[in-house]
């Protein structure tokens, strides 16, 4: 039988996963790779000795699932969007890796803004500004290390990169440069307009050539068989965008569906054979694995982090923290205090000027009734993503649900509250890791196209009914949730 092996780049984990042919995992390797913070909004990590981490899973998984090296028919990646890793003509790190959390670059993308260079650019990469963008970080490079910034001969993305240390290749894979907002969603090709509108033409003769996420551009070199343990030659593939790899795991192989991530970050994402660019909102697109079709996303870092904060600063000293949370909140009435939590400890999808809070807090309140408002404003914050891809799909769309907080039945209960209904769970524990693996085998052949991978690969969902009873609370209290926050956002920034 084959197996598949995944590299998952996260922002602060790597993880390796070894799956068969049905998407059933072996075994999963993980080790952290912390940011390097010098300085104030910065986010960086050193791209040699991530790649030492990347080849110590590789070498614990082939360690602990009892496999051959031999048994392994491909290899894959996932990977975080967004950000910038550059190496020089020989293929040697110009700097460290720049993760995709990093700001340095917000006085450049405020004064594009101003300067109304968004409107410009999105009719060509179909992007919204931001700071972690692989062309926001070359302007910034551009303008603070220009020594730096002349020594760049190839310009990558994460899983770019340790592609090229597993190969001696350079691609760009398609899922994840589309949203470099160096690329044109819609010709499918590097656009030098967008180089020259955002000031680094110099860079168009940098990027590498850009393959699908199941092609390969070729085999595990020498030197890499050396180091993680596996056998030179081993196919090695494109790969997707974390968020791509959420998508497949969840089976979005047609537009029936609409994927939900609940992690740091919630994400719904939605598949489709057009692109809709009459719509006002600046929605985010991408290429799709599966040719012919692109993704839509909508996203911002307002779930569950949040919930991991509040026990961190709160509850530290709980036992199971986390499910005496499930039952604090199951046990109250639904939508049962006007209490709203606005959860933007790391950024808002409503406002520049929000940061999180709670209003409506009264003498008569608990841990309960806080918990569970905490619960519904992440919800809520997800619904305002949800709502804006509805005006794109239409309401008739089946959600699926990924992430941790889908091991919460009482969370789950409230997402289909709110949205008023049915949502299927997936059963799916590492969603980068398993959505590699179907990555590897399409392009090993196994399945001939990626539908007839998702429907080999993809585990089954656990169908949740919305509670249409509760409905009616519900839509008060997210109208209360959108008007506070539309009041909030019109005080003035603190210095």
């Amino acid at each position: 039988m084959p197996y598949f092996l995944t590299v998952d780049i996260g922002g602060t984990v790597i993880k390796s996963g070894l799956y068969d042919e049905y998407g059933r995992e072996k075994a999963v390797a993980s080790q952290t790779d912390l940011a390097i913070v010098e300085r104030v909004g910065w986010s960086e990590r050193d791209m040699t000795a991530m790649w030492r981490t990347v080849c110590a899973t590789v070498r614990q998984v082939l360690a602990t699932s009892g496999n051959s090296p031999r048994d392994v028919a491909g290899v894959s990646f996932s990977a975080h969007g967004k950000g910038l890793y550059l190496v020089d003509r020989d293929g040697a790190p110009v700097r460290n890796g720049i993760i995709s959390s990093d700001n340095r670059a917000l006085p450049i993308v405020r004064q594009w803004k101003t300067d109304g260079v968004d409107a410009k650019a999105y009719p060509r990469g179909y992007q919204q500004l931001w700071t972690g963008h692989p062309v926001s970080l070359l302007a910034w490079l551009k303008a603070h290390e220009p020594e730096n910034y002349r020594r760049v001969g190839h310009v990558l993305m994460a899983h770019d990169w340790v592609r090229y240390k597993f190969t001696g290749a350079f691609g760009a894979e398609v899922t994840n440069i589309s949203g470099s907002n160096l690329y044109n969603v819609g010709t499918g090709a590097y656009d030098p307009a967008l180089f020259k509108l955002f000031g680094v033409d110099e860079m168009l003769g940098c990027m590498p050539p850009v393959l699908g996420s199941e092609q390969s551009l070729g085999g595990v070199s020498r030197k890499a068989a050396e180091e993680t343990g596996l056998v030179e030659g081993t196919p090695v593939y494109g790969g997707f965008f974390d968020v791509v790899s959420a998508a497949v795991c969840a089976g979005l192989s047609d537009s029936r569906f609409i994927n939900v991530i609940m992690g740091t970050w919630t994400i719904v994402t939605w598949t489709t054979d057009h692109m809709e660019t009459t719509q006002q909102h600046p929605y985010i697109w991408g290429r799709y694995c599966i040719p012919g079709r692109f993704f839509v996303h909508e996203g911002s870092p307002t779930s569950a982090g949040n919930l991991e904060w509040f026990v961190h600063t709160f509850m530290s000293d709980v036992p199971n923290s986390y499910d005496r949370c499930n039952a604090m909140v199951e046990a109250l009435g639904k939508a049962e205090t006007n209490i709203q939590f606005l959860p933007y400890l790391f950024s808002s999808n409503l406002g520049d000027n929000l940061s999180a809070c709670f209003y409506g807090l009264a003498n008569a309140h608990g841990l309960n009734h806080i918990v569970q408002a905490v619960y519904e404003g992440v919800c809520f914050s997800q619904h305002v993503h949800l709502e804006r891809i509805r005006a794109l799909s239409g309401p008739d769309r089946t959600l699926r649900l990924t992430g941790g907080p889908t091991r919460s039945k009482v969370w789950m209960q409230m997402v289909s509250d709110i949205s008023e209904q049915p949502l299927e769970v997936m059963d799916v524990k590492e969603s980068g890791c398993l959505g590699g693996a179907i990555a590897a085998a399409v392009g090993a052949g196994i399945y001939a196209s990626f539908a007839e991978a998702m429907a080999a690969m993809c585990p089954a969902g656990t169908v949740v009914e919305p509670d249409l009873r509760a409905a009616p609370r519900y839509r008060a209290k997210y109208a209360a949730y959108r008007q506070l926050a539309e009041h909030l956002d019109e005080l003035p920034v603190q210095p």
